[in-house]
């Protein structure tokens, strides 16, 4: 009967050993897995962070661009709309010109 007893004891004291094995493998695997997690979340989180510079420093490029050709647009418009205003108002000054001296085109309008 002793011997049983022994047998079951030293029975549960390797059940014992090999349940703590296990359990310490899996806090292993377990740690394992977190580092892999986090190592794979900073990868991520780095690329995603290169990614959007990427895209700031085109979008910042693409809007100067726009921003020089509206400048350009606006300032060849200016010319555009200086010479036409100029000529506008040569036409009023000679048609002043003209009323003031009396002088009259055909169909009874002034030059």
């Amino acid at each position: 009967m002793k011997e049983i007893v022994q047998k079951i004891l030293e029975t549960e004291k390797e059940v014992r050993e090999s349940i703590e094995k296990a359990h310490a493998e899996a806090q292993a695997i377990v740690r394992k897995a977190e580092d892999t997690s986090r190592q794979i979340e900073e990868g991520v989180r780095e690329k995603a962070m290169h990614e959007a510079q990427k895209i700031t420093e085109r979008m910042k490029e693409e809007a100067e661009a726009e921003r020089q050709r509206q400048i350009a647009a606006a300032q060849g418009g200016s010319a555009t709309l200086i010479r036409k205003k100029s000529a506008e108002i040569k036409s009023a000054a000679q048609r002043v010109t003209n009323l003031v001296f009396g002088i009259e085109q055909k169909q009874g309008k002034l030059l």
